[in-house]
């Protein structure tokens, strides 16, 4: 902490400077905690760690016949649905509308509906998230 370095990076020998990086909306990136569930995103390179463990960034699918949503706009908002199971053991986690300037997760838990609204983007890309198959991208 006196130093501002993250003790892996001191282990690893790891503790050049980077140069700044401005991070692109194009470049997000997202990462779920395997241990406690929590969700992170960037817009560019990092490293992100919880509950001790250094994250893997999750690679994003084109949705398939399981995985596909219905999105319709409805009074200036995504009204966006599925039918993917949401049981304890097989949900989708989140949900993630990214635009060129913003992004808006919705957590979702087991044994709640199939459905989710946001607010209305120009065009955008949509991320869910399977919690036994992983991420999937479509765009809007």
């Amino acid at each position: 902490e006196l130093y501002g370095v993250e003790i892996e990076k001191i282990l690893e020998g790891d503790l050049q400077e980077k140069t700044a990086e401005t991070g692109k909306m194009s470049q997000m990136k997202f990462y779920r905690c395997g241990h406690c569930g929590n969700i992170f995103w960037t817009t560019g390179r990092g490293e992100v760690t919880c509950c001790g463990r250094k994250q893997v960034v999750l690679q994003a699918l084109g949705m398939d016949e399981w995985h596909d949503v219905n999105v319709e706009e409805i009074d200036r908002e995504y009204y966006i649905s599925f039918t993917h199971a949401m049981e304890k053991e097989h949900f989708i986690s989140f949900a993630a509308l990214v635009s060129w300037d913003r992004v808006t997760v919705v957590r979702l838990y087991p044994e709640q509906s199939g459905e989710v609204r946001m607010p209305f983007q120009q065009k955008g890309e949509l991320y869910i998230y399977c919690s036994r198959h992983g991420l999937f991208r479509k765009k809007i």
